[in-house]
């Protein structure tokens, strides 16, 4: 065991290291309740719309195949911080492994860092995906809140037939919520804009905004 953690603190393996103790530190404080287990949580449709739960500055033609990216990892069918504690924990394994059998080299362990990354995001990949129906069946359970007439904050750009989201503040409580914009707004909303609730979609995946109180 101290050989372990010796070789996890080699300048090599340093890296590795901080990453997994930054999944261990989240896992700590969401077991004793300091943080909900979805506070880092990404939402992704499957028709790879733009619809994240993060503070993503990207603009509405070029986030399409960033989302296509997120999405074939499974961000947004799985919370974001299984797929990173999983991740880092591969990368942890495979990095202080790899670097032991290298003699501790750094300049090898930052070649390798990147292909030691993309397997482990594919090796996570395999192992969640048979976890999603699960993680839809508890998304479709919750009950919805009732969002028609409120008004809250792009976090993302929004063009007409595009979706963004937004976040709205409900007692306290922050709601990420997926939006578009609704027919006859015609022109392109920067992040930060201040936008209106004014209906839901037939099939209640995502609700209508204006940047003009309607309601």
């Amino acid at each position: 065991m101290i050989e372990l953690l010796n070789e996890a603190i080699q300048p090599a393996n340093l890296i590795y290291t901080i990453l997994l103790g930054l999944a261990i530190l989240y896992g700590l404080t969401v077991l004793i309740g300091v943080m909900d287990m979805e506070a880092f949580d990404i939402d992704i449709d499957v028709d790879t719309d733009i619809d994240i739960d993060a503070d993503v500055d990207a603009d509405v033609n070029g986030g399409g195949f960033f989302i296509e990216i997120l999405s074939f990892f499974n961000l947004g069918r799985i919370p974001f911080m299984i797929i990173y504690s999983l991740t880092t924990l591969l990368m942890w394994m495979m990095g202080v492994i790899s670097n032991y059998y290298l003699g501790g080299n750094v300049s090898y362990s930052l070649i390798l860092f990147v292909p030691i990354t993309i397997v482990s995001l594919i090796i996570t990949k395999i192992v969640t995906t048979p976890l999603i129906p699960a993680f839809k069946s508890m998304k479709e359970g919750v009950e919805p809140t009732e969002y028609i007439g409120l008004k809250g904050e792009l976090l993302l750009p929004i063009s007409p037939n595009e979706k963004s989201q937004i976040e709205v503040v409900i007692e306290g409580d922050v709601h990420r919520i997926s939006v578009s914009l609704t027919e006859g707004d015609a022109m392109l909303l920067p992040k930060g804009t201040v936008v209106y609730i004014t209906g839901i979609s037939e099939d209640k995946s995502f609700y209508w905004i204006s940047k003009d109180d309607i309601i």
